[in-house]
């Protein structure tokens, strides 16, 4: 009887240790692609964050925000290969729907931001801080205003789209320039 209970606990460590096997190995087999996936894009929690994991690299955010976006960025994405590109999605200070999108992208690199533009109401150049943009007015999926600036500053293409006046996105993205 004795001998038998033994027996009977030994298998259950044995089980045991053996399920504890298995999911360390698993664990072990989902980690190793991602120590070498560094370059793919990935969710950061703070700005500082995608800072220190870019370093060297300027991170333009805007100072300037209008009442209604919320301040921190709902979320952050960041990539180094095969291009840099860092993309913010602010959201309305009443809701968690995006109110505005940062992209800052390298300029060498043909990255355009993707949008529900359903048509668009009017395209213009102007001049922020004595660099050339373009200013897109354009009405997307549920008929919601999805107005669009875009302009080089330095090596990257900062493109910023909301659902805010042209006025409020010139204001934004004059906050984040230096200079003139």
């Amino acid at each position: 009887m004795e001998k038998t209970k033994r027996t009977k606990l030994g298998m259950y460590l044995s089980f045991g240790v053996t399920i504890l096997t298995i999911v360390l190995v698993l664990k072990l087999l989902n980690w190793i692609p991602s120590s070498f996936q560094k370059e793919d894009i990935r969710k950061y929690k703070t700005v500082e964050d995608v800072k220190a994991n870019l370093k060297g690299a300027r991170v333009y955010v805007p100072a300037y925000f209008p009442e209604k976006i919320k301040w921190p960025p709902a979320e952050i994405f960041a990539q180094k290969k095969p291009f840099l590109l860092i993309m913010m999605h602010f959201a309305h200070i009443d809701s968690m729907d995006i109110a505005l999108s940062v992209y800052q992208a390298d300029s060498k690199a043909n990255f355009e931001p993707r949008r529900d533009i359903l048509y668009v109401k009017k395209e213009s150049s102007l001049s922020i801080k004595g660099r050339e943009g373009r200013l897109v007015m354009a009405v997307c999926r549920g008929n919601e205003r999805c107005n669009s600036l875009s302009l080089e500053e330095g090596r990257f293409r900062l493109t910023l789209v909301a659902d805010d006046t042209p006025e409020q996105l010139i204001k934004m993205a004059e906050s984040m320039l230096h200079g003139e």
